[in-house]
């Protein structure tokens, strides 16, 4: 049977994501404890986050800066893989860098819910999430997709509940558009917005360019 290029490039995308879970889920982990979990989204769940991170301009200007961006990125073949995992420790280690001196500590402690996260988490959890997501957009990398991790549209999804059951998520989008659209999300910005944007939200230092934290 004889296939077009677009369902070639979208049957492609969708076994390259596919792939990429493949890798982050068989990436290094921690006392092989394998706890991160990954699900992929389509373009109807990007355009609602999209929308989410664009709604959060006042607390944080870079999320709506990437959801204007995402709402130009559906328009060409794309898609979103999340990875998340929970923030407790289950190692034991008792490290103290989460800033608690034993994990039991940091399990009891109250959650603390922030724009990115719910804390405090597990220093090895976040590391694992990290590699993760590395060996995730180093496959998309090698399978040729235009690839950017975001944290944003992570935590855009953690806040919609689009994924569940996890306290940490970052995201992996890819693309199959004709020219690398990752290069480009400056352009909705300009030098003279961002300026304003950057000396209105540093100088205090509540918030930062992220948002973490509401003043």
């Amino acid at each position: 049977a004889i296939r077009d290029m677009n369902d070639l490039v979208q049957s492609g995308l969708d076994r390259a994501i596919e792939l990429m879970t493949v890798a982050a889920h068989n990436s290094f982990r921690f006392n092989n404890r394998n706890t991160v979990k990954i699900i992929s989204l389509g373009k109807e769940e990007m355009a609602a986050i999209g929308e989410f991170s664009y709604s959060l301009a006042d607390m944080s200007p870079l999320a709506a800066r990437d959801g204007r961006f995402v709402m130009e990125l559906i328009k060409e073949p794309c898609g979103l893989l999340l990875l998340g995992d929970k923030r407790k420790s289950d190692l034991n280690y008792n490290c103290g860098a989460c800033g608690y001196k034993t994990c039991a500590e940091m399990n009891k402690a109250d959650e603390v819910e922030s724009l990115t996260a719910r804390g405090p988490s597990c220093q090895f959890k976040n590391i694992n999430l990290n590699i993760a997501i590395n060996a995730a957009a180093s496959t998309a990398h090698r399978l040729g997709l235009h690839c950017r991790v975001f944290s944003t549209l992570g935590f855009s999804a953690l806040a919609m509940n689009i994924f569940e059951d996890v306290d940490l998520c970052v995201s992996v989008s890819v693309s199959a558009a004709k020219k690398n659209p990752y290069f480009d999300r400056h352009e909705f910005w300009t030098k003279e917005h961002w300026d304003e944007t950057f000396n209105k939200e540093f100088p205090p230092y509540n918030r930062g360019f992220i948002g973490a934290v509401e003043e």
